[in-house]
């Protein structure tokens, strides 16, 4: 028999979180009920009624769609996708997460996409909304809607630049897709509503549990400015860049950081949308996607400070502190992130080949 160190880690990190939340709502209850309270108004007030028309809508469309787009060769040579790979794609990139977990596990069911395919787009598949970066980070956190724009725009190059890149791993499958399991009837397109409700549920109590655990995590030690916004990030993205704004000019550069990597409440959420599967790659796959989106956003953030920084003189001389922070950033988490992430691709590219 055969002993899974990694699963025993995941096992008891699982164990202590919860055990750790646990306690939290026992010896701090009004803290607790706080934030479940905030995490659930966010999600009724901005999350849900963004997303929830909308998935419904891609679960009942999803075997047209697979049709539609099993008819775009050259598309799905180019991204080396099939037509199933495409659908991620289109429903990641304009809807956010867990939309393309969701569109996985409905063209799984279909034979539209395998888990091999899957399991590769997952992780660059599954950003954050154009809604959210724009409204909810841009205008309300950052007091900047143009934030919000390029936010976006970094995470959907970084996307298109990584599938791209990885094409090559992918070996897409035709499709099984039958003239029977195709069909979109009444049962079918009752099913995808109900199914996208039971969705938005998990959302919610994804976000509101982990809320619980960033917030308590950054009070019992005490955390403040960067590394209360690294915390966060790494947990739950939006008290991450909720805590990021708060910091300034160093905040501003590392939000693209936390937005590629989207956080472990992402995680878990795409995990429960597509039933546990395709997502062995996911993690190592979002921290190549935090470093390129990353590395694209703080290159955007320093460039628009350049002008600045030519005019040392007076009030305008703050941009040679962006500098600094565009400096450390690319120092501490670029560098770091890129060389795992292309570890890790290389070593599943050579399994692959073998």
């Amino acid at each position: 028999m055969k002993i899974r160190p990694k699963k025993h880690i995941e096992s008891a990190i699982l164990v202590i979180a919860a055990a750790y939340i646990a306690v939290t709502a026992i010896i701090r209850p009004a803290r607790t009920a706080e934030s479940v309270s905030a995490a659930l108004s966010m999600s009724v007030h901005s999350v849900v009624p963004s997303l929830f028309a909308f998935v419904a809508a891609l679960r009942i469309m999803s075997p047209a769609l697979a049709a539609l787009f099993s008819k775009m060769k050259g598309l799905k040579r180019f991204f080396g996708v099939g037509a199933g790979g495409l659908c991620m794609m289109m429903s990641g990139l304009l809807s956010g997460f867990p939309t393309a977990a969701v569109m996985y596990s409905e063209l799984e069911k279909i034979g539209a996409i395998d888990e091999d395919e899957g399991e590769s787009l997952m992780p660059f598949c599954s950003g954050a909304s154009a809604a959210f970066l724009i409204g909810a980070v841009g205008e309300k956190m950052f007091g900047d809607a143009l934030f919000g724009v390029r936010l976006f725009a970094c995470q959907s190059a970084a996307a298109l630049i990584l599938i791209i890149a990885t094409r090559k791993t992918r070996r897409p499958s035709p499709p099984k897709m039958s003239a029977e399991k195709t069909k979109i009837t009444p049962s079918h397109a009752a099913r995808a509503v109900f199914d996208t409700g039971m969705t938005m549920i998990g959302v919610a109590s994804f976000i509101a549990a982990f809320s619980v655990l960033s917030g308590a995590l950054a009070s019992d030690l005490h955390l403040s400015g960067f590394f209360d916004g690294v915390v966060r990030s790494a947990l739950e993205i939006s008290g991450g860049l909720a805590a990021l704004s708060r910091i300034g000019g160093a905040g501003r550069y590392l939000s693209g950081f936390a937005v590629g990597f989207s956080g472990f409440s992402v995680f878990l959420q795409c995990h429960f949308a597509s039933r546990g599967a395709a997502m062995k790659k996911y993690v190592s796959g979002k921290i190549l996607m935090s470093a390129v989106t990353g590395a694209l956003f703080a290159a955007t953030e320093f460039f628009r400070a350049a002008p600045v920084f030519f005019e040392i003189f007076g009030e305008r001389a703050t941009a040679v502190k962006d500098t600094v922070n565009f400096v450390f950033a690319l120092a501490f988490i670029v560098l770091p992130c890129l060389t795992f992430g292309v570890i890790v691709m290389h070593k599943a590219s050579k399994a692959k080949n073998k």
